[in-house]
């Protein structure tokens, strides 16, 4: 409807025009001696229009002929450029796909002409560490800072992870140590070092990236707390072997102050301290670490830790029944310190007590190796046999107990 009523316009405004032309032609006159052209306006407009067309056709042929080289260029160079960019996106495809050589071959097929070497260089490197080539891989890497220097964050992080993915420990905790002076405050930088530091059993340098760990809410408190635990941990275990009690204090006095109270630091710590013939000193870290908080470990092991007052000792056991009357761990304790008190009889009452309250297998033994002692052969090879057949039930229900899946952090962190 709108192109019919323009057509209409333009059809009526051409008759008028038409119809003034006719009834008022013009006259136009050019003049240069000796010639002079003379003709109506009516002839000249159309004339002038179609000279002027025909200039604007000259011209413009003229200028694209003019241009070919440049636009030729420009077209090869957008199809290259598209080339690239189709080529970076089946390498990068088949990157997640895990076909490590198409994804190679695609991607050095886009590196020439295309405008993202960095995604290209870090991707064939993703691709060589797939293949296991760890030299094609480490070029890729190097050919990435040269072109990509600017990016040198993005490159060491895939670096590193390639290195931990590899087991290039070492080489991975180089990397992120020189990362974390670029980005002191990265998570991720942070959280991968803490890893490796935690593969390479690496306790001393885990604790102090505790801090920044924290600080930087780098990992969750939870997780925070399990490796600070940890670390502390094994290098309390750590100070054993070399036999001297100094080393040990020194491990215990670098646990943070909130941690001292863990009862497995506690327990470590006092049994470290009962191997170096420190029982005295581990008697009363675990008399004080009972009495904050009741641990059935830490009474287990606190009868083990001969102090230097045994029947001092017995009567602040025997204070805690009351209480824990019923626990078997405590009956243990009090029988062990009752037999090193001398009072064969009460520690039998004690070890009766424990078994009646499904004891572990080594108060049978304790209990069997007491009978032993004052003659009664026959009884103490019952509870042998009884010992023997509860360790046995342990060891086959151990297996059933450690069915399933188990969270890598957890298990780590135990």
């Amino acid at each position: 409807m709108k192109l019919l009523v323009i057509i209409i316009t333009l059809l009526f405004a051409a008759t008028l025009i038409t119809l003034y032309a006719t009834e008022n032609p013009g006259y136009v006159l050019i003049a240069r001696a000796p010639w002079s052209i003379e003709m109506s306006l009516t002839l000249f407009i159309p004339l002038m229009i179609a000279a002027f067309f025909l200039l604007y056709l000259f011209l413009f042929l003229v200028i694209r002929l003019w241009r070919i080289p440049r636009d030729v260029g420009r077209w090869r160079v957008r199809r290259q450029a598209r080339e690239a960019r189709g080529a970076l996106i089946k390498g990068l495809t088949s990157l997640a796909e895990s076909n490590w050589v198409e994804a190679e071959t695609h991607l050095l097929a886009g590196m020439r002409h295309g405008d993202t070497p960095l995604l290209n260089y870090l991707g064939a490197a993703i691709a060589c560490e797939g293949q296991d080539n760890i030299e094609k891989r480490d070029e890729y890497l190097a050919l990435a800072h040269k072109n990509a220097a600017q990016y040198d964050l993005a490159i060491g992080m895939t670096q590193a992870h390639l290195q931990h993915q590899a087991h290039q420990l070492e080489q991975s905790l180089a990397t992120l140590n020189e990362l974390r002076s670029i980005a002191p405050k990265h998570r991720q930088v942070l959280k991968l070092l803490a890893q490796v530091y935690l593969e390479l059993r690496d306790w001393t340098g885990l604790i102090d990236l505790i801090p920044d760990l924290r600080q930087h809410y780098a990992m969750t408190t939870q997780e925070i707390e399990a490796l600070e635990l940890q670390a502390h941990r094994e290098l309390l275990k750590l100070s054993l072997p070399s036999g001297s009690p100094g080393v040990l204090e020194k491990a215990w006095n670098a646990v943070p102050k909130s941690l001292r109270r863990h009862p497995a630091l506690v327990a470590i710590y006092a049994r470290q301290l009962i191997q170096q013939n420190e029982s005295a000193r581990a008697e009363s870290v675990l008399r004080a670490a009972i009495e904050d908080g009741w641990d059935p470990a830490l009474v287990e092991l606190y009868g083990r830790a001969a102090g230097a007052n045994s029947a001092e000792q017995l009567e602040t056991a025997e204070g805690w029944l009351p209480a824990h009357g019923e626990e078997p761990k405590l009956l243990l304790t009090l029988a062990r310190l009752a037999l090193h008190h001398h009072q064969e009889a009460k520690a039998r009452a004690y070890y009766e007590k424990c078994l009646a309250l499904r004891a572990p297998a080594e108060a049978y033994r304790e209990l069997g190796e007491l009978l032993e002692r004052s003659g009664d052969k026959e009884q103490a090879l019952a509870y042998y046999r009884r010992g023997l057949e509860m360790y046995a039930s342990e060891l086959r229900a151990a297996p059933a107990r450690g069915q399933g899946p188990v969270n890598p952090r957890l298990r780590a962190a135990r």
